[in-house]
C-alpha cells in the first residue's frame, strides 16, 4: 500500500473521528477522536504502518507551534513568574524522576516508556516524545490519556462540587489578581498584529522552524525534531528586529488530527492485549499524579499567595488551553495559569528530557 493510499484512508478516518468526538463536545477532540478511531480501526485487524516522513512532518510542525507561544510578552509574564515557574519546574522534575521509578519497578514497561508516560506533558507532546526516544508510543499514549481524561472529566466536577464549596468556606476574602476574561487574549495564535507595522509572511516560521529540526537532529539533540523547531523558531520570533505574520492556526489544527492518527496506529491487537496487563499501574499513576497536583496546588495557593483554584489550575498537567477553559469556568486567574502551564510545558519537553539523558 504506497503512503498516497495510506494518507488517504488515515485522513477520512481521523477526521471522521474528530468530526464525531467534536459533535458531542469531547475535549481535545481533534487529537483524541483521531486516536479512538484509527485504533478502533487497528482492532478490526486494518493495520497501516506511518510512513516515518509523517511522524517526522507532524514532530516538526508542532515544535513551530509551540515556539510561538515563546514571544516577547510570553518572555515577560515568565519573568515575573520566575520563582513560582522554578518552583514548579524543580517539582515536576522530582515528580516525574521518581513515578518513573515507580512504575518501571510495578510493571513489565522499559525505563524510557515509563519515563515519557509520567512526563507532564500532553498526550501529543508525549507522543512526540515517545517516537524520539524510541518508547513503546502505545503504552505512552495510554497512560497520557487516562491522566488527560481524568483531569478534563473528572477535575471539573471535583473542583465544581468539593474543592470550590471547601475553599470558600474558609476563604478570608483576599482581592484576586486581575483576570483576563477571554481565552483569546492568552492564546498566542490569535493575537492581532499592530497595524502600521510591516509584516512579513508566515512561511519564514517553516523555514526557520524546519532548519533548527534539521541542525537539532544531526547533532542528535533529544527529541530533536521538537525542540530545534521550539527554538529556532522562538529565536526568530523574540530576536528578529522585524515583525512576521503569525501561520494560520489550521495547520496546528491539522497537526493535532495528525498526531492523533499516528497515535492511533499504534494501538494493535498484541498492545490491546498487553494494555490489559497494565490497567493497574495505569490507574495507580493517574491517581497519583492527580493527588499530587491536588497537593502541590494547595502549597503553591498559600507559598505564592494565589487563590486555591488558581494555584491548582496552574500546576494540573492538562494542557495550556484546557486549563485557560478551565479556568474562566471556575473563576480563577487565566494569565498567571497560561504564565505557569508555559513553564510546565517547557519542563516537560525541553528540560526533564535532557536530564533524563544525563541522570538516568
Amino acid at each position: 500500500m504506497n503512503s498516497i493510499v495510506i494518507g488517504i484512508i488515515l485522513f477520512t478516518v481521523s477526521y471522521i473521528g474528530y468530526r464525531l468526538f467534536n459533535l458531542i463536545h469531547f475535549p481535545a477532540s481533534r487529537l483524541v477522536g483521531p486516536i479512538f478511531a484509527v485504533a478502533l480501526m487497528q482492532a478490526f485487524g486494518l493495520s497501516i504502518e506511518i510512513p516515518s516522513f509523517f511522524k517526522m512532518a507532524f514532530s516538526v510542525i508542532f515544535g513551530i507551534y509551540l515556539g510561538l507561544r515563546f514571544d516577547k510578552s510570553a518572555q515577560k509574564r515568565l519573568l515575573k513568574a520566575i520563582v513560582p515557574a522554578l518552583v514548579l519546574s524543580v517539582s515536576y522534575i522530582f515528580i516525574t524522576m521518581i513515578y518513573g521509578r515507580i512504575l518501571t519497578s510495578v510493571s513489565h514497561m522499559d525505563q524510557n516508556t515509563a519515563f515519557l508516560s509520567v512526563i507532564p506533558g500532553g498526550v501529543a507532546e508525549a507522543g512526540v516524545l515517545a517516537v524520539s526516544f524510541g518508547a513503546n508510543l502505545a503504552q505512552v499514549s495510554s497512560f497520557q490519556l487516562v491522566r488527560y481524561l481524568s483531569i478534563v472529566l473528572v477535575m471539573p466536577l471535583l473542583s465544581k462540587y468539593i474543592i470550590v464549596p471547601l475553599v470558600n468556606r474558609h476563604k478570608v476574602g483576599e482581592d484576586q489578581i486581575t483576570k483576563v476574561n477571554s481565552l483569546e487574549k492568552a492564546v498566542v495564535f490569535e493575537k492581532n498584529p499592530d497595524e502600521n507595522q510591516i509584516t512579513y509572511s508566515s512561511i519564514w516560521f517553516f523555514i526557520v522552524g524546519s532548519i533548527g529540526s534539521f541542525l537539532f537532529y544531526k547533532v542528535h539533540f533529544p527529541a530533536a525534531l521538537l525542540l530545534g523547531a521550539t527554538v529556532f523558531v522562538a529565536a526568530l520570533q523574540t530576536l528578529a528586529p522585524v515583525h512576521f505574520k503569525l501561520p494560520n492556526v489550521k495547520y496546528y489544527e491539522w497537526a493535532q488530527i495528525g498526531m492523533g492518527a499516528i497515535i492511533g496506529t499504534s494501538f494493535t491487537k498484541e498492545s490491546f492485549i498487553e494494555m490489559g496487563t497494565l490497567v493497574v499501574p495505569m490507574l495507580m499513576m493517574t491517581f497519583l499524579i492527580v493527588t499530587t497536583s491536588i497537593f502541590l496546588g494547595f502549597v503553591f495557593s498559600k507559598l505564592f499567595k494565589m487563590d486555591y483554584m488558581t494555584g491548582l489550575m496552574s500546576v494540573l498537567p492538562g494542557g495550556i488551553s484546557t486549563m485557560i477553559v478551565l479556568a474562566e469556568d471556575l473563576d480563577a486567574d487565566v494569565v498567571t495559569i497560561s504564565t505557569l502551564q508555559l513553564a510546565r510545558l517547557i519542563t516537560a519537553v525541553a528540560i526533564i528530557p535532557i536530564l533524563y539523558q544525563w541522570l538516568l
